[in-house]
């Protein structure tokens, strides 16, 4: 029997063939990957990471195939849902609010091979309709990403540009609908020239080469009794922490803080924040339940490509101690 794609409201299409078709183009993609690097070379001078092209190379996650394509070192942590509306209850019940932030692949909107805007979601979609199901709040950036006229990726980097930081920021703020704070914040728009890490890996004495605009906040843009924290992975610290993360003061956590009018609290991790950062909030929380309990949002913000990438899987995190 012949598949019939669907053309659904959003654009994107969903039916057997073409869904297969988008993890055929990555596996090809994969095997482009450059020797003893971690980076493919798309066109127009975009580079794309291997992590994520294995992403989107394994296929289907709904329905719990995505313990199937799973890099968890521990199969029995290999599915993330169980693990993350666990997490979301927890929070819950101590009057938390988590709102779930997973970065779409740079593919999406940046498409590679054949594939085309919205394509690169084809897995993920049904994926969080399964969260929402199970009552965890999915921010999806994928559309107003997809729909921007200007590039919200680095081309030479694995990250999110200030662009997509700043789309990422509104939308984040609108599903919070938190009162505005009373801390103003100067913001300063400069052009810097960076060496991403995707062209790093293809050369190590590669000189500066991309051109962005990066938008520094002034001002203490982190408070422990804020009662907004974030937890995350490099997304999270790109544009703010310096060194390899290309510049500071200037990232998602910054411009949150400005936008809120408020100061923001960060728990981040360069690799997976698929547990780490969940560990990193219980140890603090252990140590003092009150600052917890004083949170009124919790944002997790960490690149889609970890629901089947990370190697140390998604094992259940207590939140307070019992």
């Amino acid at each position: 029997m012949k598949l019939i794609p669907v053309v659904l409201a959003s654009g994107w299409l969903m039916a057997g063939a073409f869904a297969g078709e988008v993890s055929e183009i990555a596996e090809k993609a994969l095997k482009q990957v450059q020797p003893g690097t971690i980076t493919m070379k798309g066109e127009d001078g975009w580079l794309y990471s291997r992590n994520e092209l294995s992403h989107l190379a394994a296929g289907a996650l709904a329905g719990g195939k995505v313990t199937e394509h799973s890099k968890s070192a521990k199969k029995n942590n290999a599915d993330p849902i169980p693990a993350i509306v666990d997490f979301n209850n927890q929070l819950k019940k101590i009057g938390v609010k988590l709102i779930l932030v997973p970065v779409p692949p740079k593919a999406d909107a940046a498409p590679f091979g054949g594939l085309k805007k919205g394509d690169a979601m084809v897995y993920l979609k049904p994926f969080y309709k399964e969260l929402r199901e199970k009552g965890v709040e999915v921010l999806d950036l994928s559309s107003i990403f997809e729909k921007s006229e200007v590039p919200v990726y680095c081309k030479q980097d694995a990250h999110w540009n200030p662009e997509g930081i700043k789309l990422a920021v509104a939308e984040l703020v609108k599903s919070m609908k938190l009162g505005k704070g009373d801390q103003k914040f100067e913001i300063e728009n400069q052009k810097i020239s960076i060496v991403g890490d995707l062209m790093r890996s293809l050369d190590k004495n590669a000189k500066p080469g991309e051109e962005i605009t990066i938008h520094t906040v002034k001002g203490n843009v982190f408070s422990q009794s804020s009662p907004v924290l974030v937890l995350g992975d490099s997304h999270t610290l790109i544009f703010s922490s310096g060194g390899d993360m290309l510049a500071v003061n200037s990232g998602f956590c910054e411009n949150l803080a400005a936008v809120l009018s408020m100061p923001v609290e960060r728990i981040a991790v360069k690799g997976s924040a698929a547990s780490a950062v969940r560990v990193n909030l219980y140890r603090k929380a252990a140590k003092n339940a009150a600052w917890i309990k004083g949170k009124k949002f919790v944002i997790w913000c960490f690149s889609a490509r970890e629901f089947t990438e990370s190697s140390s899987g998604w094992p259940k995190v207590p939140v307070l101690k019992k």
